[in-house]
């Protein structure tokens, strides 16, 4: 692989790009005379970054640039936590990025051009005569509907449904999962092992851990339809039984919902949670407000035996 390219700096050996300065010799990151201080892991990624404005830069590459003794033992976590700082320091959103770009799967790429250049594209094609247009994009609007409609045909005759699965977690044999569930959108992974809890973004499999008091080990159980709370389990003492908490990815203090609940499930409007009470053969369904409020039993013990969580 070519060797990275040296940084583009201006004549005052600061890089300037969207309403940005930095200095990388001072580790100064500059903006409507705000300075902020960058230093370590999101000062050197940003430097790799800005050297390739426009272009892809790999997860191997960033590990290389970051870590070239090759010491980093958890690689993944330690990219994601760097992306994240700096993503933070530049103000930038991940879904809707103005300066970095996630590419699933494969890295990063720096959208804004640098001290005034233009970041790399695509070339641009040779205009075509106008007297030509025509026929070419009607040509291949038919060519491109012959082989839609051939390939639909085709599809339904000979090709059923194929499902696909990926593997979200490792689930290893000395860190095993121990609770997880995916949001109403898709979008992310909420799970809990031995070492805390976690949330991580499906498409790029970017992991951040969320914040709890200590000794508070939460298990998620169920998501609220609004995408930012879920209601997660946890056994306060070896005395007591599970409990059932609302918890936020957004911060803040867990707050408890019942004592004696378990197997949670949030209805799709968020009012009201189905749960778990007691142990098999005198388990119980309950149902309750989706803040804890007015919970009521529907099955009494010995007349049901439940599997899993409750649906809706």
């Amino acid at each position: 692989m070519a060797a990275l390219p040296e940084p583009v700096h201006s004549q005052e050996g600061l890089i300037r790009f969207g309403g940005f300065q930095l200095d990388p010799q001072a580790g100064e990151l500059c903006r409507n005379g705000t300075k902020h201080r960058l230093q370590g892991q999101p000062l050197e990624l940003l430097t790799l970054l800005l050297q390739h404005s426009g272009q892809v830069v790999t997860r191997e590459q960033i590990q290389r640039h970051l870590w070239p003794d090759g010491t980093v033992v958890e690689f993944e976590h330690s990219v994601n936590a760097a992306v994240k700082r700096l993503r933070i320091a530049l103000e930038d959103d991940a879904d809707h990025p103005t300066f970095i770009e996630t590419i699933p799967r494969r890295g990063y790429r720096f959208l804004m051009p640098v001290n005034g250049a233009t970041a790399d594209a695509a070339p641009t094609p040779h205009p075509v005569p106008s007297s030509k247009r025509w026929p070419v994009l009607v040509g291949g609007a038919l060519l491109v509907a012959g082989v839609a409609l051939g390939w639909t045909i085709r599809h339904w005759q000979h090709h059923p449904v194929e499902m696909k699965q990926r593997r979200l977690t490792a689930n290893a044999q000395e860190l095993p999962v121990l609770g997880s569930v995916i949001s109403p959108d898709g979008k992310y992974l909420a799970f809990a092992d031995k070492t805390g809890f976690y949330l991580r973004q499906i498409d790029n499999n970017e992991t951040h851990p969320v914040s709890f008091p200590q000794g508070f080990n939460a298990i998620p159980v169920s998501w609220y339809p609004d995408g930012t709370h879920l209601v997660a389990t946890w056994i306060e003492s070896p005395e007591t039984s599970s409990s059932l908490w609302q918890i936020s990815i957004l911060g803040g203090a867990p707050r408890k919902l019942i004592d004696d609940g378990r197997c949670a499930s949030v209805s799709g409007d968020g009012l009201q949670i189905a749960f778990v009470r007691g142990l098999n053969p005198d388990e119980e369904l309950w149902v309750m407000g989706g803040n804890g409020e007015k919970p009521r039993r529907i099955l009494a013990a010995a007349k049901i035996i439940i599997f899993g969580v409750p649906a809706w």
